[in-house]
């Protein structure tokens, strides 16, 4: 589906995105400002990160790369784009196993390594501090001093560790669905590891 989306297809996206039609409208402009011939790839998403945010982070682009292209075609039309966002915004916990192991995944073998963990808790303790600047520090340039980087690691390897059910250093979709699914504690880390305001925030209009 193209940007050029009718009547009908507002309907669809509203029902599966839990959306309104304002939010629709509102997030059509958006996604006509970044795509082009209606579909949106990594090289336009990464550009605009690095205009919202003042600088770029490799993992949040993943990150939020991931969690658009549901299909993953590598590109991101409208009702993808409006998807994200419900999920988003909505806060919910539906589908939370599958949108946060693709987040994760962040070079798309299918599998979680320690690695990749530690790199999207760590993104998200660089847009954390990024958020108590005032946003008035680029992205890019957000530090962390070895005191916060070692609790990171800590953080993503004591969960690393309870994911990996068969200690082979990576995790596969099955562990991952063993221990989230039905587990509302483990699924509320995921989603305020993922759903955090910054990425709402892409979605608005340039600043």
């Amino acid at each position: 589906m193209g940007s050029g989306s009718s009547k009908q297809d507002f309907r669809e996206i509203a029902q599966h995105s839990r959306l309104d039609y304002k939010d629709l409208e509102n997030l059509l402009k958006t996604f006509k400002s970044i795509s082009k011939n209606g579909k949106i790839n990594k090289d336009a998403l990464k550009k605009t990160i690095e205009q919202k945010f003042g600088g770029m982070d490799p993992t949040f682009s993943n990150v939020l790369f991931n969690l658009f292209d549901r299909n993953g075609d590598k590109d991101i039309d409208f009702q993808e784009f409006c998807l994200a966002y419900g999920y988003l915004v909505n806060r919910s916990h539906d589908d939370v196993v599958n949108v946060s192991f693709k987040c994760l995944d962040l070079n798309g073998d299918g599998m979680v390594s320690k690695g990749e963990l530690r790199s999207v808790v760590m993104m998200n303790k660089r847009m954390e501090k990024y958020m108590r600047h005032d946003k008035k520090i680029p992205l890019d340039k957000i530090q962390l001093d070895p005191k916060e980087t070692s609790e990171i690691y800590a953080k993503a390897d004591q969960l690393f560790n309870m994911l990996d059910q068969n200690g082979d250093g990576n995790i596969n979709t099955t562990e991952f669905q063993n221990i989230v699914n039905g587990n509302e504690a483990i699924q509320k880390v995921f989603t305020d590891l993922l759903v955090k305001d910054h990425s709402v925030d892409f979605f608005l209009d340039k600043k």
